[in-house]
C-alpha cells in the first residue's frame, strides 16, 4: 500500500474554514512553497503506486484567459474566436454597470452574460463599482469592500444560470486578502509574472501575460522572447499563467482598432496551440478549484487483486470544490486498457504508456468515495 500527502500545504487556513477542515481556500505559500514543484511529467515506478498530477489532464502547465471591464462590444468576437479554438475564457464583471441602462452598449445586460455563461465560459467578480484608490480617490473602506465582494458575488449567482461565481478580480490590483477570504475561493491580482505551481497565493494570484516569453517560459522552462528578464527565471516552468486583457477593439482610428485586435488574436491562436499537449488552457476558476485541491490533497493507493484501489482525499469544501484531480497510476506490467468507477460510478480514464510501462489517468473527485481501477474491456 501506498499512502502519501501529495501536495500538502504546510499551515492552516487563518481565513475562512467551515466545519474544520471544508477550507475556502487555502492561505498564502510558506516562503519556501507548498512542495517541490516536479521539473517534468512524473511517471510513478511500481505497479499500484499513484500520484496526482500537477494540472489536469497530465498538462505540463496552465494558462488562463481572463477579460476584465464588462466590454460588450467585444463579446461577439470573443464568442466566435473562442469556439473555434476550443477554448473557454473568464469575464471578470462588474455588477453594478449589468444594470445601467445608458451604457448597456458597453457594459452588458444580464442576459448577455447568460450567453456567455450558456457557452461554457465563467463569469466572475470585479466587483460591484470598481471602486479602488487612484489619483485623488481615497481607499473605499472596509465595510465598502466587503459589500463590493460579497454583493458582486451574489448579484452574479442571482442573475445568471450555468455558472457559480466564486472567484474575485481586485480593481486596479488592489487587494484586501481577509476580506475576500470570506467569499471567494481565489482572487486575480495584477502582479506581472506567471504564479510559480508550488507557490501560488490564491487570494492575490499573480498575471502574467499573452506573449511568447510568459507562456513559453511556464509550458517550456525556457525562452528567447521578450521580456529579457523572464528568460532566466526557472521556477515559472510548469507554472499558471493569467493573462489579462480589456477592451480588445479600443482605439481612435479604424486602423488601431484592427491593430490590436490583430495583436491579441495572434496571442491567443499561440496559446491554443500549445493545448492539446503542453498547456492546460482553462477557465480561471477550474484552475483555483484544481490547485487547492492539488496542494491539499492525501492519496492511498494499493493493488487489490487484479485490480488497484486508491482514495483521494482533500482539506477543501467538499460542495465547492469538485474539480476533478488528475491521478496516474501505474498500472500491471501487461494491461492494454483500463476503466475506472469511484464510488461505484464510471469516471473517465485514459490508457497511456510510457517507456513500455502502461498507465492510467483517472479523473477524480476528492472525498467523493474510492476509486477502483480495472483492466478494460
Amino acid at each position: 500500500m501506498t499512502t502519501r500527502i501529495v501536495f500538502s500545504a504546510l499551515a492552516l487556513c487563518t481565513f475562512a474554514a467551515v466545519g474544520g477542515e471544508q477550507l475556502l481556500n487555502l492561505p498564502p505559500p510558506p516562503k519556501g512553497g507548498r512542495f517541490k514543484t516536479p521539473t517534468d511529467l512524473v511517471w510513478p515506478e511500481k505497479p499500484g503506486d499513484a500520484d496526482v498530477c500537477l494540472w489536469s489532464g497530465d498538462r505540463f502547465a496552465a494558462c488562463s484567459i481572463t477579460i476584465d471591464d464588462n466590454c460588450k462590444p467585444d463579446h461577439e468576437w470573443w464568442l466566435k474566436l473562442s469556439e473555434e479554438l476550443g477554448i473557454k475564457l473568464t469575464w471578470f464583471v462588474i455588477t453594478d454597470h449589468c444594470v445601467y441602462k445608458k451604457n448597456a452598449g458597453f457594459n452588458g445586460t444580464w442576459a448577455d452574460w447568460q450567453k456567455l455563461a450558456d457557452a461554457g465560459h465563467s463569469i466572475q467578480s470585479h466587483t460591484t463599482n470598481h471602486k479602488a484608490r487612484h489619483a485623488d480617490v481615497p481607499m473605499p473602506s472596509d465595510e465598502e469592500v466587503e459589500s463590493m465582494y460579497r454583493d458582486s458575488l451574489k448579484a452574479i449567482n442571482d442573475n445568471i444560470t450555468n455558472n457559480f461565481a466564486c472567484c474575485i478580480a481586485y480593481p486596479r490590483g488592489e487587494p484586501h486578502e481577509e476580506i475576500a477570504a470570506k467569499y471567494a475561493i481565489a482572487c486575480r491580482g495584477v502582479y506581472g509574472v506567471p504564479s510559480c505551481a508550488n507557490s501560488i497565493n490564491y487570494l492575490n494570484t499573480n498575471k502574467g501575460a499573452g506573449g511568447k516569453g510568459h507562456v513559453q517560459m511556464v509550458a517550456f522552462g525556457e525562452t528567447q522572447e521578450e521580456p529579457k528578464w523572464i528568460r532566466g527565471n526557472r521556477a515559472l516552468k510548469r507554472g499558471w499563467n493569467i493573462v489579462l486583457y480589456h477592451f480588445v477593439h479600443a482605439g481612435r482610428t479604424d486602423e488601431d482598432r484592427e491593430k490590436n485586435a490583430a495583436s491579441t488574436e495572434k496571442e491567443v491562436r499561440y496559446i491554443a496551440s500549445l493545448k492539446d499537449d503542453r498547456l492546460w488552457v482553462c477557465r480561471f476558476d477550474d484552475a483555483a478549484k484544481y490547485g487547492q485541491e492539488r496542494d491539499s490533497a492525501t492519496l492511498t493507493s494499493a493493488l487489490k487483486g487484479k485490480a488497484i484501489e486508491f482514495t483521494l482525499t482533500d482539506r477543501m469544501k467538499d460542495d465547492i470544490f469538485d474539480y476533478p484531480l488528475t491521478v496516474k497510476v501505474r498500472l500491471p506490467d501487461g494491461w492494454k486498457s483500463a476503466k475506472a468507477t469511484q464510488g461505484g460510478k464510471p469516471v473517465p480514464v485514459r490508457f497511456v504508456t510510457h517507456e513500455g510501462a502502461p498507465f492510467a489517468l483517472v479523473d477524480a473527485i476528492p472525498d467523493r468515495g474510492v476509486v477502483r481501477v480495472a483492466p478494460g474491456a
